[in-house]
């Protein structure tokens, strides 16, 4: 198993990163401290800097926040975040867990930060996750649809600009857990671990709160929304289910 192993953890919540976070510990021996949002927050504070110093930039250069250079700061936090995860984790091996759609935004800067990091990517069906996400946080229906949606269209950016990061679909760790084991040892590499890990996808509920037949996608069929919410899921998910491949 290589001595400095990475392995940061995406994906909108409600789609397996929790139970791939316990794999990587269980599994891998992997250190970790459940949810981090520790990149959302350098995200937030490199984007608000470079927008505010560019503003004084462009339109009053004799301010002296005009005279600050966003390259050399995003340089510093770098150096900061890495120091920051050096200090928690002294042996350089960690899982690091953070769903939601800005985590997923970070996903360049967690790159240029730690180069030789694994980045996991889960998904899940979006009708699955409104179902769980509603009955996880008793939120609104439109929220969790556009939970779902703002996840789901960061991801397909990354398909473009970063294809290292590997994607995992909730409903193959239940239904292919070996054909998964393999794509995530070979992918993190440590291929000597693959059967544990299809046992563990096995053994183990990858949602807690799903009561429909795991070898079956959900679809709105078997939801029983009202026609409102099928029209908001359609109008803000449709599109986006069709070109990850998932029906309706």
């Amino acid at each position: 198993m290589p001595d400095n192993l990475q392995v940061f953890i995406l994906g909108p919540a409600r789609s397996g990163t929790s139970i791939t976070y316990y794999a990587m510990r269980e599994v891998f021996g992997l250190p970790g401290t459940g949810e981090s949002h520790v990149m959302p927050i350098f995200q937030r504070v490199l984007r608000d800097f470079t927008a505010y110093q560019k503003h004084f930039a462009e339109n009053d250069p004799r301010v002296l926040a005009a005279s600050l250079f966003p390259a050399d700061f995003r340089r510093h936090t770098i150096q900061y975040i890495r120091e920051f995860y050096a200090q928690k984790y002294p042996d350089a091996r960690w899982v690091d867990k953070t769903p939601g759609a800005e985590a997923l935004t970070g996903a360049p800067l967690i790159q240029e930060t730690f180069p030789s990091a694994r980045l996991i990517c889960t998904k899940r069906n979006g009708i699955e996750v409104v179902q769980s996400f509603r009955a996880k946080f008793s939120s609104e229906f439109s929220a969790a649809c556009h939970a779902w949606a703002a996840s789901m269209n960061v991801l397909l950016r990354i398909r473009q600009s970063w294809p290292k990061v590997l994607e995992i679909d909730q409903f193959d760790m239940t239904n292919a857990p070996d054909e998964v084991a393999q794509r995530m040892t070979d992918y993190i590499g440590v291929p000597e671990k693959q059967q544990a890990l299809a046992d563990f996808f096995r053994d183990k509920r990858t949602d807690q709160l799903s009561s429909h037949d795991w070898r079956q996608r959900l679809t709105i069929a078997d939801t029983g929304w009202s026609d409102e919410e099928r029209t908001l899921f359609a109008d803000t998910c449709g599109e986006l289910m069709q070109k990850l491949g998932y029906a309706i």
